[in-house]
């Protein structure tokens, strides 16, 4: 794997810090964090899909990332230890899979883009459960379209009854199989106190938003390292699709997601070297 594209590690002196980089617009001033319209195939158009090669050969492995300025994405640190993979393509603009041309509503989705990553940085602290974040390089700069474009970075405090939306193409629970086009999943916020608290004797990862507990609405398998986003005057990614019950949907049991906010420090030095 090594020898196709750079893998490192970049370490970080604190965790939680101050996002000094400007980042929001991307090039010739096109906003961040901006859906083209309220049709479904231009709903978050940040959402990646990540492709597995053997050699010639495409896996079923399914995961997802998130475009956050035109070169650099954000995924699960599983999505990257965990899979064997020779190669990794991100797939952009993508809303059904198993569609050639996605339309919704008389709007047409222009063609598929893929793009190799050429560079992945897994945060040095991953150990299978805790800073489950990884950075991903584009070896091209991804274009600005209706149905591209990167999602903000958090900035501000969370509400109690702050509501998110994940998205993904993982399964849906309680059916047993995978949804071919894009989901939009409402999931409401939980403390970290009522989160622990129904995970009892299993304890959470410390950096971790924890979002659901509704009955047959959740992330699931196949959703790891997608978006867990806030709408305010933009949309921001607050988290990226870790984990939860291996019962995904199951009623008063919350998904969990690695809290971006947390590691802004990291990712500026990441994008930035």
């Amino acid at each position: 794997m090594a020898n196709l594209f750079k893998i490192v590690c970049v370490f970080s002196a604190s965790i939680a810090g101050v996002f000094s980089v400007p980042f929001g617009l991307w090039k010739n001033g096109q906003e961040c964090g901006v859906e083209a319209s309220t049709n479904l195939v231009h709903h978050n158009p940040w959402l990646v899909y990540l492709e597995y090669w053997r050699g010639d050969s495409r896996s079923e492995i399914r995961c997802a990332a998130t475009l956050i300025d035109s070169q650099h994405i954000i995924t699960a640190a599983h999505c990257i230890k965990k899979p064997r993979f020779s190669r990794l393509v991100a797939r952009l603009g993508e809303y059904d899979l198993n569609s050639k041309v996605d339309c919704v509503r008389g709007v047409c989705a222009d063609p598929v883009l893929r793009i190799e990553i050429e560079e992945i940085t897994v945060h040095p602290g991953y150990d299978g459960k805790e800073h489950d974040i990884a950075i991903l390089r584009l070896k091209e700069e991804a274009p600005y379209t209706d149905f591209i474009r990167p999602v903000c970075l958090p900035s501000g405090d969370l509400a109690k009854n702050t509501q998110f939306f994940a998205a993904g193409w993982g399964e849906i629970p309680n059916k047993g199989y995978y949804s071919h086009v894009k989901k939009i999943i409402p999931l409401p916020y939980w403390t970290r106190e009522e989160c622990q608290a129904t995970y009892k004797y299993n304890v959470i990862p410390e950096h971790v938003i924890c979002a659901g507990g509704q009955e047959g609405i959740d992330t699931c398998r196949g959703d790891s390292g997608g978006p867990l986003t806030r709408v305010k005057e933009t949309i921001e990614l607050i988290g990226v699709t870790s984990g939860g019950n291996v019962h995904c949907g199951t009623k008063d049991s919350p998904g969990i997601y690695t809290s971006v906010a947390d590691y802004m420090d990291w990712i500026q030095e990441v994008i930035t070297s």
